[in-house]
């Protein structure tokens, strides 16, 4: 059976580089407002992901994204 399009899943892009990220099934570092980094992108960055616990240890440094990958949340 076929499925329609509209139940397929949506990849979002890395701010970053541009990747396509099936957020529910790949790692990525979630920020802003529906942002994220892929698993490259937010490693390469420092960030740290902890296997035991299922979530960043660290996260990746965010510095030089655009303010249009922040949305309305606040810099840190």
């Amino acid at each position: 059976m076929d499925r329609e399009p509209d139940d397929r899943i949506e990849p979002t892009l890395c701010a970053l580089c541009g990747a396509a990220v099936l957020s529910d099934s790949e790692r990525a570092f979630a920020f802003g407002d529906e942002n994220l980094l892929c698993w490259e992108c937010a490693t390469a960055r420092g960030g740290r992901y902890d296997e035991a616990s299922d979530s960043w240890e660290r996260a990746p440094d965010l510095t030089g994204l655009s303010d249009e990958a922040y949305g309305s949340a606040p810099r840190r």
